[in-house]
């Protein structure tokens, strides 16, 4: 008799941008290959859901925006075997709805300190299972609580893998030619609104400097499926709302320009695409730490708090220059990153007691 397939439930709480949404169907992917029977459903406040989730993942779109109205009946309908929250936990443990038989799992991406002192002191975590943190401990840099130590793991970046063969359509889709110079810039999900116009006025500002200077210039524009407005391209610019495969993107791109979030600095840097990271302010995490530690490494370039026009005067030199894109690469050669996607799916399906 064949057992009863798994069923997981990810609480992904996304609105404005998309990182727990695609750390989620990453693992899920991971999960997939592992135990390709098994039933997954994501609950999210994202509309950006009915689009990355397709026809692969079920999903229920949380139409409270302030609070999870529906949550309690998604989780007694669907009956999960595994719970998975990514980043934030209920603001109220005595009020989550909790299911006696099933495992709760804790996905921890790191937070700026404060709110990761929140974090530990959630009276939620004794409630946890198995807490997955997708960094080295090198990156992380907290110190765990002696409580959360047994349950903990540290599995790396979880991440989607380039494929060549997705490249190739890519190149197809968008006319890329060997002798193209490939400028990709992407806000990610595109949702905070104020940070992605001051984004998008600083990569508009680099092409006005880099379209004439550069010979078969290629830009594309990612907008993302959660910015608000539509932009106008410029002459040598290609705006795009949406592009599901962003990493093999980067990995055609000679050169990227990025904010830095989670997904998107892993990705670049999986993909080995030299950069331009434009840092933004963000409630939880450290967008500016995360993307110095790519610089200190020699694999990225950082401007926070620089002027559009000077940001445009510092890429037109970058380009123009010989030695600055295959420094970069060359230092890429010898860089190595250890993703976790297939150790963390292992520990989820791992915690399920047939």
């Amino acid at each position: 008799m064949n057992p009863l397939p798994i069923r997981l439930l990810f609480r992904s709480h996304n609105r404005r941008g998309l990182g727990h949404l695609m750390r989620g169907l990453n693992l899920a992917r991971e999960i997939r290959r592992l135990a390709p029977s098994s039933e997954i459903l994501f609950y999210t406040r994202s509309d950006s859901a009915e689009l990355l989730c397709g026809q692969d993942f079920r999903y229920f779109i949380e139409t409270d925006l302030q609070g999870t109205a529906h949550w309690p009946e998604v989780v007694r309908s669907f009956s999960p075997d595994v719970v998975i929250y990514d980043t934030l936990l209920p603001q109220d443990a005595t009020q989550e709805a909790l299911l006696p038989s099933a495992q709760y799992v804790y996905i921890m991406r790191k937070c700026q300190e404060a709110r990761q002192q929140e974090i530990f002191q959630s009276a939620f975590l004794d409630r946890l299972d198995l807490i997955l943190i997708p960094h080295t401990p090198e990156e992380f840099a907290h110190e765990l609580p002696p409580s959360l130590a047994q349950r903990s793991f540290f599995v790396g970046p979880i991440v989607r893998m380039p494929r060549p063969e997705i490249q190739d359509r890519l190149r197809e889709k968008y006319g890329i030619e060997e002798r193209d110079f490939l400028l990709t810039s992407t806000v990610g999900g595109g949702g905070f609104e104020a940070q992605a116009e001051s984004f998008f006025a600083t990569v508009f500002a680099v092409h006005r400097r880099l379209y004439p200077a550069l010979p078969h210039l290629r830009h594309l524009v990612i907008q993302g499926p959660n910015f608000g407005r539509s932009l106008s391209a410029l002459d040598g610019m290609t705006v795009i709302a949406y592009e599901p495969e962003m990493i093999d993107l980067f990995v055609l791109s000679n050169l990227v320009i990025a904010e830095g979030g989670y997904n998107t600095v892993n990705e670049i840097r999986l993909a080995k695409a030299p950069a331009v990271f434009l840092p933004s302010p963000r409630n939880y995490d450290d967008q500016e730490e995360r993307v110095r530690a790519l610089e200190e490494r020699g694999l990225a370039w950082v401007f926070a708090g620089c002027s559009p026009e000077k940001i445009s005067q510092k890429v037109v030199e970058l380009c123009s220059s010989e030695s600055g894109l295959s420094e970069i690469k060359k230092r890429y050669a010898m860089d190595r990153m250890e993703t976790g996607n297939r150790a963390a799916a292992e520990k989820i399906v791992g915690v399920v007691v047939r």
